[in-house]
């Protein structure tokens, strides 16, 4: 959003107090270097260098756009007092909590929101924010060293980065902004949690904001740190209209769509909730009077659609590809590759020497052929749903790369691979591909259903319920079966009031289960909002004590009541579910088209 000139002017001059609040807590060296930085000309590029996490290249246009002209504002959930827009990372920031963990779906404009919050603690604030993307730790990256090329990127951190990280964060003048959680490799994400937890010990000013999909690897942070969580607001039916004007969709189009949102089966409302959805929606079917009728309908037609988007600039005239592949071996390629990535690297940003490898994997598995440079022209630059990011190709959004990635699961023409691929999923990496299982259980796969879909769903339910035609939850099998998970409940060791949910969705004895992270988050979210609320207001004296979710249970009768009944309404989901799958696979081994399918008896 803009700022009024006389804001933006109290700001930069609060920026270069800033530069010398900082530049005394540095040493003599570093210090002389920093206060260079107070000169209006170097104040002024600092200020620019910042920016530039403002400009970002999102889906619903090809070239890079600023917050500013994209921004939506975005509803944060806060307790019982329902929702509300944000304005400022101070506003998350309660109690003795000095990390807020903010959560939101795939597509919900959780990174957009922290870029936001970020440029308005910069430009109205007169802070010195930090803000480091977590999918580039790797190996060789860490928070730390991230940090430090996010102030060499600036401009101030060239000669010192450490030590002028030190003296930004001992002078409470710098948030740091970590945005997305889910996307480290689970691999170094005790490290990087590690890092967290030192940052908020050593230097007692600092606030952390950390973004992430719900259900992740997040969820252990509670336990090292009190955290404040929150959660994205999904946008609603009457803020439609809003948010089409605020992307720039034509009047007329707006007229169309809202008229067709309207007229649509609830199963599409409830998925239009969310900015990506929203956006997708306008590319997909702005010229449409009705909509599809599932989620995997919109990924379906996504392809062809921006594949064969006109040259806004040039009318008449379709972009040519720079593979010459039709759009029909294009999208094949592109979920050959979205799958090779997904499994070789777990990461959504390739480096030149991953793009190269995964691509090779993919003109071998979907055997559609041409050239390297040829496929990375087309898929940034014509159906731009990869974006040059640096050095790096990253897809355009995480649950892009999940799509095409289960949707080359579900058309593999061997279906005896595609077996064997979910066997692999199903007893080794199950919670890395969550996402692309929920396509497939979208998509109705069959092979999905037989393999994973339906012997998970029918081992829980044996797990958790007292008999099989009478899926009665127990609540003694409940505290056994939580007694396997490491799920641990921060809670004020004054007031006893619950703050924090940590939990690790690998069950410590049982094979892991498609389905014990939505239990899980069902259960967990069950106890955080039925658990009494204390009327005292915190104490900076207040301590955290940790203790086991099925210890609790057991020891507050009301919520193990509680939690039975939320686990109780899961199970009787679940069965419906299962039962759904159970009849599509006794339909689709019957009939003409079955009869037709199975192999032709030799009369010789």
């Amino acid at each position: 959003m803009q700022i009024d000139p006389e804001t933006a002017l109290a700001a930069f001059e609060t920026l270069k107090s800033t530069l010398g609040i900082i530049a005394d807590k540095a040493k003599p060296k570093v210090k002389e270097q920093l206060l260079k930085w107070k000169a209006p000309d170097l104040a002024e590029k600092l200020q620019e260098n910042i920016r530039q996490i403002g400009k970002i290249t999102t889906i619903a246009s090809r070239e890079a756009s600023t917050i500013d002209e994209i921004y939506y504002p975005s509803r944060i959930k806060l307790g019982k007092s329902g929702s509300r827009v944000i304005a400022f990372a101070s506003e998350l920031v309660t109690g003795n909590s000095r990390v807020t963990l903010i959560i939101g779906t795939a597509g919900q404009g959780k990174s957009v929101f922290l870029r936001y919050l970020c440029l308005r603690d910069l430009d109205v604030q007169g802070n010195l924010p930090l803000f480091v993307e977590l999918r580039k730790i790797d190996e060789n990256k860490t928070l730390n060293s991230l940090l430090h090329e996010h102030l060499v990127s600036l401009g101030i951190g060239e000669e010192d980065p450490e030590e002028v990280l030190k003296a930004l964060l001992k002078s409470g003048k710098a948030k740091i902004f970590l945005d997305g959680y889910d996307e480290i490799s689970r691999e170094y994400s005790l490290r990087t949690k590690a890092e967290i937890t030192r940052l908020i010990r050593n230097y007692d000013k600092v606030n952390i904001l950390i973004t992430s999909r719900p259900g992740a690897i997040s969820q252990h942070l509670g336990d090292s740190f009190e955290i404040h969580q929150c959660e994205v607001a999904p946008i609603s039916p009457n803020e439609h209209d809003e948010f089409f004007q605020r992307i720039g969709v034509p009047l007329e189009t707006k007229q169309r769509l809202l008229g067709a949102i309207g007229r649509s089966r609830a199963e599409i409302k409830i998925l239009l909730s969310t900015p990506l959805m929203l956006t997708l929606l306008v590319k997909t079917c702005g010229a449409q009077q009705d909509l599809p009728d599932t989620l995997p309908e919109f990924y379906d037609s996504l392809f062809n659609v921006l594949a064969s988007t006109h040259d806004g600039t040039k009318p008449g005239y379709v972009r040519q590809k720079a593979t010459e592949l039709g759009n029909t071996d294009l999208e094949m390629l592109f979920c050959a590759f979205s799958f090779a990535s997904k499994e070789l690297f777990k990461k959504n940003s390739l480096s030149q020497r991953q793009l190269e490898e995964s691509f090779t994997n993919a003109t071998r598995i979907s055997d559609v052929r041409c050239s390297i440079e040829g496929f990375k022209t087309d898929v940034t630059e014509t159906i731009c749903l990869m974006v040059r990011d640096g050095l790096d190709t990253a897809f355009i959004h995480k649950s892009i790369q999940e799509y095409y990635a289960a949707r080359f699961i579900h058309t593999l023409e061997d279906k005896e691979k595609a077996r064997e691929i979910l066997e692999s999923i199903g007893t080794g990496s199950i919670f890395e591909w969550s996402s692309e299982l929920q396509f497939l259980e979208d998509f109705k796969d069959k092979s999905f259903e037989n393999v994973i879909g339906i012997p998970h769903a029918a081992s829980l339910l044996d797990e958790l319920c007292l008999k099989k035609k009478q899926r009665t939850v127990s609540g003694q099998k409940l505290i056994r079966f939580l007694r396997g998970f490491d799920i641990s409940i921060g809670r004020s060791k004054e007031t006893k009031e619950i703050r924090t949910a940590s939990w690790s969705y690998h069950h410590k004895s049982s094979p892991t289960n498609r389905y014990y992270a939505e239990l899980m988050s069902a259960i967990v979210h069950e106890v955080m909002s039925s658990a009494s609320k204390s009327s005292r207001v915190d104490s900076m004296s207040d301590t955290l004590e940790i203790i086991k979710l099925a210890d609790l249970l057991k020891s507050d009768l009301r919520l193990a009541q509680n939690a039975v009944l939320a686990v109780q309404r899961y199970c009787e989901k679940l069965e419906r579910r299962m039962n759904a799958m159970k009849d599509r696979q006794i339909r689709k081994s019957a009939g003409l088209i079955a009869l037709l399918s199975r192999p032709t008896m030799s009369t010789s």
